[in-house]
């Protein structure tokens, strides 16, 4: 019967010994303290030594390409000295966030577009082609989106989503700015919604602004509005994509951008 196993597994015992081996020499590497037989101690192979040192190099080498990372990230972040084509959209808290736009505009060397559509969401934007076509139109180097105001009362914000997204798209590569709308009463979450799903850095937050309202307790008023976009621009240098924000003189403070006024349309 022994004859017929040694034939059936005829390195059965040496696999046996291969294997009492190999659990031996892995038991003395990782030992913690020194082994002794008898009188006589047994040296630690520095086989451990050696995986454990090469892992912590490869965390070093993870940990180091992280800041490589960062560091390209805070490149990219420099503030861009030239000239922008800017333009800003959305409803209609967007005319006088426009007007104090187009005071920086002038003061740093920079051109605004803005299109005011009062009502407007981002439903409206996102299905139809009136920003596929100002787009086009501009050509603008830096983008100003003013939308959300409408759709604070939505208690699941997050079915516009797929909206915001669309809205995105239509940007394409060009540096925005999402102004988040300003805090009402009816607010479901969107602010939230918008911070989370933007891009670090190109999401203004203004719910937790304080600003003074028109007698429908809804629009900031003129003056408050400038005093909101001057809150943008001062955060501008820390956004994603910085450029000239310089605080506007008295002697342009005045200026008033090309406005178009639009209706809303399948709201």
């Amino acid at each position: 019967m022994n004859r017929r196993r040694q034939r059936r597994y005829p390195y059965l015992r040496l696999w046996l010994l291969l294997t009492v081996a190999l659990a031996l020499f892995v038991l003395f590497s990782f030992a913690e303290e020194e082994i002794k037989i008898g009188e006589k101690s047994l040296k630690k192979a520095p086989f451990a030594e050696t995986i454990l040192k090469s892992d912590s190099e490869a965390e070093d080498s993870v940990f180091l390409a992280k800041e490589s990372k960062d560091e390209d990230v805070a490149i990219v972040n420099q503030t861009d000295s030239t000239a922008q084509t800017l333009f800003i959209f959305g409803d209609s808290m967007t005319m006088h966030l426009a007007e104090r736009l187009a005071a920086y505009a002038r003061q740093n060397g920079h051109t605004v577009y803005a299109v005011n559509w009062d009502s407007s969401n981002t439903k409206t934007w996102a299905e139809c082609d009136t920003l596929d076509y100002y787009m086009r139109l501009y050509k603008p180097t830096q983008v100003f989106i003013a939308l959300g105001a409408n759709e604070l009362y939505l208690r699941t914000p997050e079915i516009r989503l797929p909206q915001i997204r669309a809205i995105v798209e239509k940007i394409g590569d060009v540096p925005f700015v999402w102004i988040g709308p300003p805090s009402l009463k009816m607010d479901g979450g969107l602010n939230d919604i918008l911070e989370k799903n933007l891009p670090k850095g190109s999401f203004f937050r203004s719910s937790e602004l304080q600003l003074a309202r028109k007698k429908d307790h809804i629009h900031p008023t003129k003056q408050a509005s400038a005093q909101w976009m001057d809150s943008v621009m001062k955060w501008i240098p820390d956004s994603r994509h910085p450029f000239l924000a310089d605080f506007p003189a008295d002697s342009v403070a005045n200026a008033r951008p090309n406005l178009k006024f639009l209706k809303a349309r399948n709201k």
